[in-house]
């Protein structure tokens, strides 16, 4: 009999498409910029997801599990099946990043994909290699603990919540949540929490005591205005 694990990892798996990488951990997460629940079929596709693309202003949205063939060798004909992430950027470019095992770095590059439907298009596509995760590992180590305070504020709207704590943020620039929490009349400290970790990842503000390992009321914030 299988065991919940399994079936769970199979659920997963299931809801996200036909992966290759089905050893790997599996991640449920909550994407802000989706709304939604999203499956991550390893730890790379997690620290790529934190790092690059759910915390990227310039990034709009992204599929992963997006099976699409890319053109290998000069034989027009000849396309290679990969398992890639569709990016769609604010500007309405799309791009294919593709999470590799290969070191070093690779610049991004205009490659011939075929489609689903038979059709052939250059898009821009970019390899995301072993050495550049580990880079980005750390910050999206940071970026992981602030996913259970942004859950928590998932499937309903806070615009009238979102304006105190954005007037706030603004009059104070910079500080930690505890005057935040202060600076409003919010009965629940939670919200304010919830909220600023949303605009953490939003890119509204950023979180400047990295050393810390805990988000929270001590947590040092200031104002991204760039």
């Amino acid at each position: 009999m299988p065991s919940l694990k399994s079936k769970m990892r199979g659920r997963l798996a299931a809801a996200h498409g036909q992966r290759t990488n089905t050893t790997n951990n599996l991640w449920l997460c909550y994407s802000v910029k989706l709304n939604r629940d999203l499956s991550l079929a390893s730890n790379n596709e997690l620290i790529y997801w934190l790092a690059d693309l759910e915390a990227n202003r310039n990034v709009k949205s992204f599929k992963f599990g997006y099976n699409i063939q890319i053109q290998v060798n000069d034989p027009k004909d000849n396309f290679k099946p990969i398992e890639a992430i569709q990016v769609i950027l604010e500007t309405g470019c799309e791009e294919i990043h593709h999470i590799t095992s290969k070191t070093g770095h690779v610049d991004a590059f205009s490659a011939t994909f075929q489609l689903e439907d038979g059709s052939v298009r250059n898009i821009t596509y970019r390899a995301i290699t072993e050495d550049y995760l580990v880079i980005r590992a750390k910050y999206a180590a940071r970026l992981l603990r602030l996913l259970p305070f942004v859950a928590q504020m998932r499937y309903k709207k806070w615009p009238f919540e979102e304006e105190i704590i954005l007037n706030a943020l603004k009059i104070l620039k910079s500080g930690d949540i505890q005057e935040v929490i202060g600076s409003t009349s919010m009965s629940d400290e939670m919200i304010v929490v919830g909220i600023v970790a949303k605009f953490i990842f939003q890119g509204v503000i950023r979180q400047t005591n990295l050393s810390m390992s805990d988000f929270g009321r001590s947590t040092w914030w200031s104002l991204n205005e760039s």
